[in-house]
């Protein structure tokens, strides 16, 4: 901005400035360019509202900035339009507080540790600070000078009115662009745990609801079904009155709000359960938060349409200036594995030799092992099992697959998964069995991810 620190110290405050240890890298700065460039631009696409905004800028007013930003639609760029606005203003005050700078061919590092000195004696003195910000805050070309003239720093005039300004901006757009409100969790999966393509990565937080990711063993790459609690964070704006959460199947929109009820609590004496009920919009009100705290922000009625939605939670004051949380993608999963069987169960098929086995049907050692024959798929599959059951309690795995990592992997899609399995080497007792095939998704379900879909189809025969 004005040449003091890395360029994302400036407007985003300790939290944003303590992001990285490492200085950005070149791509990072190109892109930071781009954006701002692009944000700015479209902003300049309308002179009264830019005029506006500007405006709002030297007054600190951060409804009438946010509101621009809005209008824009460009508002999750506030820092860098607010960056790009400092950068430009204290260029501007400095050098008609302090005149053309004089060229300098190379860095003098004798006269920065003369700087240093001299801001470490300023630093010491809270009047001489004092005036000297009220100097640059009203542009007083005079004043500015005088003081400059008294503590012999005019060889440090813009060093000195950039420092003072840097601060002012920092401040400032500390203050137009708080840190935005979060959505911290979907069905108890924290939101850094959510992908581009909207899978959650377990644990769940608490534990208990969604188990640590087990590739392998079908566990991971969590789509969200039925209701999915919401929570997440809005103590960076202040005098925050009401708040909403809307999803929708565009990142562009529109956003529909969810309108669920919220459990609560509340100390009277006694301890009562109550209910908060947002209006139309889906606005909830911050007074009405109850024990349970503000992170409690609603229930998603995920849609019976499966796909990626995202979500957002926009939060807004008594003066109705709005801000926006980043958008967090959810994959939606509200449909169970199906098959080509009567019900869309499974299909199981079982032959021996070249004979389709009906259902009772007895098979001997001396027709040879039997094929057999299951199509089941879905989209967020899981884990693919068939076994046998029945005898007196016997039970034994015939085969087992996951996606093991793989998205691509549904199941097995037609014309099928073929398995030869010989049930006499297996050791399987003579006896009557059920033969089951069952599949599960990765879907959390209710928030939990043991209540995920399955399906499941059985095949009776006679071992003799």
């Amino acid at each position: 901005m004005i040449g003091l620190g890395w360029p994302h110290a400036v407007a985003g405050g300790d939290k944003e400035a303590n992001m990285s240890e490492m200085p950005p890298t070149e791509d990072e700065r190109l892109a930071e360019l781009r954006e701002s460039g692009q944000a700015v631009g479209k902003l300049a696409e309308d002179a009264k509202r830019f005029k506006q905004v500007v405006e709002a800028f030297r007054a600190e007013d951060v409804g009438a900035f946010r509101k621009g930003l809005v209008d824009a639609g460009i508002d999750d760029h506030c820092r860098l339009i607010c960056r790009w606005l400092c950068s430009k203003h204290c260029v501007f005050i400095c050098s008609r507080l302090c005149g053309p700078i004089a060229e300098q061919k190379e860095l003098d590092i004798a006269e920065i540790r003369a700087f240093a000195e001299a801001t470490a004696k300023i630093s010491r003195d809270e009047g001489l600070l004092r005036r000297l910000l009220d100097s640059v805050d009203r542009q007083d070309v005079e004043s500015w000078r005088k003081l400059i003239a008294e503590l012999k720093l005019q060889r440090f005039c813009h060093q000195l009115c950039h420092w003072l300004c840097f601060v002012r901006c920092r401040r400032i757009c500390k203050l137009l662009c708080p840190d935005p409100p979060l959505i911290t969790k979907v069905a108890f999966i924290p939101a850094p745990q959510i992908d581009a393509g909207g899978f959650g990565v377990g644990p769940s937080v608490p534990p208990g609801t969604t188990p640590t990711d087990n590739k392998p063993a079908g566990d991971g790459d969590h789509p969200f079904g039925g209701i999915a609690h919401i929570e997440g964070e809005f103590f960076s704006v202040a005098g925050a009155t009401q708040y909403k959460v809307e999803y929708a199947s565009s990142i562009a929109g529109p956003w529909t709000p969810i309108l669920a009820p919220m459990s609560d609590l509340k100390w009277v004496p006694p301890l009562v359960a109550y209910s908060r009920v947002p209006d139309a919009m889906g606005w909830y009100n911050v007074a009405d938060i109850g024990l349970l705290g503000s992170t409690q922000l609603t229930d998603w009625s995920t849609p019976a349409s499966d796909g990626k939605y995202y979500l957002k939670l926009t939060v807004r004051n008594a003066a109705l200036t709005e801000f926006a949380s980043p958008i967090v993608p959810a994959l939606v999963d509200n449909t169970a594995p199906t098959g080509p069987a009567p019900g869309g169960r499974p299909q199981i098929t079982i032959k021996q030799g070249t004979r389709i086995l009906d259902c009772c049907e007895t098979v001997k050692r001396d027709g040879g092992p039997l094929t057999i024959n299951i199509i089941a798929t879905d989209d967020n599959f899981s884990v693919l099992g068939v076994d046998l059951e029945g005898g007196c309690g016997a039970s034994y795995s015939i085969f087992s697959k996951t996606y093991n990592g793989v998205l691509t992997d549904t199941g097995a899609p037609a014309p099928g998964i073929d398995i030869v399995w010989d049930p006499w080497l297996a050791g399987v007792s003579p006896c009557c069995y059920v033969m089951y095939v069952r599949i599960w998704d990765r879907a959390i379900v209710n928030n939990s991810y043991g209540s995920r879909h399955s399906n499941s189809n059985w095949h009776s025969i006679t071992i003799a």
